[in-house]
């Protein structure tokens, strides 16, 4: 049976903490004693956790390892099937999720700002990604590629690339994951935890480089402004920046 949580504070700081806890994380003060242990099958937080990453992860993982999915046609019904998945998850969870829907103190000085800095981040790693790519591997990946077939092939890439990871990922992991681990651990831990959990949803052992400090900036901005906006505005200018990147490289822009 699910156990209530309660209103603990640490003896040494006053600072409220999760009963859960075993530390202070304002002053670091043990807690230990009173802890209450956690698990699936007391808290409806974490199981909920256990169950959207691991139909995150199965998918991303059948679709990895196995031949079907080469092509667009079938990654689509893929994606829709993850943009559902988060939907019926964050419907679940609407009264959580309702105030990080919100624009919350949304300013568009802050958001051009954020976009500027997506667009020198994602410069940088896709530069690096395909020097490291060429040099060690002997291989030029051309994200074009996998959509000249099909008609107006770059809007249909930045659709697939950039909008629906920037939308449904922010959505799963910066909303619901967010929420949930908010309500037992730590502010700075659920930050921790969160993008550990994005950066190894990829499945790139590579790319944790940069997908682990992209996930714990994206979780910061999901902490300090309370909403996900900032989250999918970055996460959508990065991407469509790696496009763009690719489409010059490919003779598609001009």
């Amino acid at each position: 049976m699910e156990q209530p949580e309660h209103i603990v504070t640490c003896e040494e700081c006053n600072t409220i903490v999760h009963e859960s806890n075993r530390y202070c994380h304002y002053c670091g003060a043990y807690l230990g004693a009173r802890a209450v242990t956690i698990n699936v099958f007391n808290n409806r937080d974490l199981r909920q956790i256990f169950t959207f990453y691991f139909l995150y992860l199965f998918i991303c993982l059948f679709v990895k390892h196995t031949s079907y999915f080469r092509t667009y046609d079938q990654l689509f019904w893929v994606e829709l099937l993850m943009a559902v998945v988060t939907l019926a998850f964050a419907w679940l969870n609407r009264r959580e999720m309702r105030p990080v829907l919100r624009f919350n103190n949304f300013k568009w000085w802050r958001a051009l700002l954020l976009a500027a800095l997506a667009v020198v981040f994602s410069s940088a790693v896709s530069y690096t990604v395909r020097e490291v790519n060429v040099t060690f591997f002997h291989v030029d990946i051309s994200y074009f590629e996998g959509y000249k077939i099909y008609y107006l092939p770059s809007l249909v890439m930045i659709y697939s690339i950039a909008f629906m990871p920037a939308v449904f990922e922010e959505i799963a992991f910066r909303g619901i994951m967010f929420n949930n681990c908010s309500a037992f651990l730590d502010e700075r831990l659920v930050v921790a935890v969160t993008a550990f959990l994005f950066a190894i949803m990829h499945l790139s052992l590579i790319s944790l480089v940069w997908l682990i400090p992209f996930g714990f900036f994206l979780g910061h901005l999901r902490h300090k402004y309370n909403t996900v906006w900032y989250g999918i505005l970055f996460h959508f200018v990065f991407n469509v920046t790696a496009c763009v990147i690719d489409l010059y490289r490919e003779g598609e822009l001009f």
